[in-house]
């Protein structure tokens, strides 16, 4: 019994881990759909080869850049902390990395390694200063569809609007969201997986490496 629930844990996992928006970039933006949208050019999911690629046609500039241990070194290091003797790879894959436009904007990416590589986790864009909120309103609707309503806030001060696939966007962040706090002199707007994706790799990692350290190969 215990065998078939690891089973089923696995296969929820795999499912929840494949999908547009955590390890695949969705092909278009689909109005009210946070986990489709481009912001900068980078879409929630993206592989590392396909940020590379944007940041080229963009011309964009890297002003800094990180790197982190593989999915497959972390379930390995686990393994060993726990009494394994597993030969570590020595890979990397893409962890941050902030980039100018160009234009008065900087572009923050941070991804996440999974099984099949790094994949935009966030991405968060500070435009320069000089459009004003009205202006930002009508863009930004114009865009990506009618934001939440309960996060529609516009004044002499700025805007914040904020996109969750749903009617309303109270409470935690369990979905994609898309959030814009901007105004004349700048602000930010930030597209983001749910809080939860973290915690997902964090247990498939455990998983991996639970199974290894009895003998049976997750991989």
């Amino acid at each position: 019994m215990m065998h078939l629930m690891t089973l089923a844990l696995v296969a929820a996992q795999t499912t929840a881990s494949a999908q547009t928006g955590v390890t695949r970039a969705a092909p278009a933006t689909a109005k009210g759909e946070p986990a489709t949208f481009d912001l900068a050019g980078f879409r929630l999911g993206m592989s590392e080869e396909e940020v590379d690629q944007v940041i080229r046609t963009r011309g964009l500039t890297v002003r800094r850049s990180s790197r982190a241990t593989t999915f497959e070194d972390t379930v390995r290091g686990l393994v060993n902390v726990r009494g394994g003797r597993l030969e570590m790879h020595g890979g990397s894959v893409l962890d941050t990395v902030d980039l100018d436009d160009g234009k008065g904007g900087k572009v923050m990416l941070r991804m996440l390694g999974w099984p099949v590589g790094a994949r935009v986790r966030s991405v968060a864009f500070l435009p320069p200063a000089g459009t004003e909120p009205a202006a930002w309103r009508s863009l930004l609707i114009e865009r990506f569809g009618a934001p939440g309503r309960d996060s529609d806030t516009t004044n002499s001060e700025g805007v914040h609007l904020t996109w969750c696939g749903k009617a309303t966007c109270s409470g935690e962040g369990a979905e994609f969201r898309l959030t814009a706090d901007v105004n004349a002199l700048g602000g930010q707007i930030v597209l983001s997986q749910p809080e939860g994706t973290a915690q997902m790799l964090g247990e498939l990692v455990e998983d991996a490496a639970a199974r290894r350290t009895t003998g049976k190969p997750a991989f």
